[in-house]
């Protein structure tokens, strides 16, 4: 009959690179503002631009396109880092 010690426990990986609930949430936060962000700044500078030149809805559409491509920019750039991070 063998005893509870003869066998051993397995230890938990304590390796930097494994998945962490917190460090997940973490990058998906910083993900979040860079799309919102940009977005939403330059859509309102459209709105209020639109307003005041009588333009609707042209100025609002443009600054919503140039804040998905600065989006865009911003996510690529998260994702260069996130791989660098992972070659080192």
């Amino acid at each position: 009959m063998k005893k509870a010690a003869d066998h051993p426990t397995p230890t938990p990986k304590t390796d930097t690179a494994s998945f962490t609930l917190g460090g997940a949430a973490l990058q998906l936060l910083d993900t979040t503002w860079r799309i919102a962000v940009p977005v939403i700044i330059v859509a309102v500078v459209g709105i209020l631009l639109d307003k005041r030149l009588h333009t609707a809805p042209w100025l609002t559409l443009a600054g919503m396109a140039v804040g998905f491509v600065i989006a865009g920019l911003l996510v690529k750039q998260q994702i260069d880092k996130v791989n660098r991070e992972e070659r080192s």
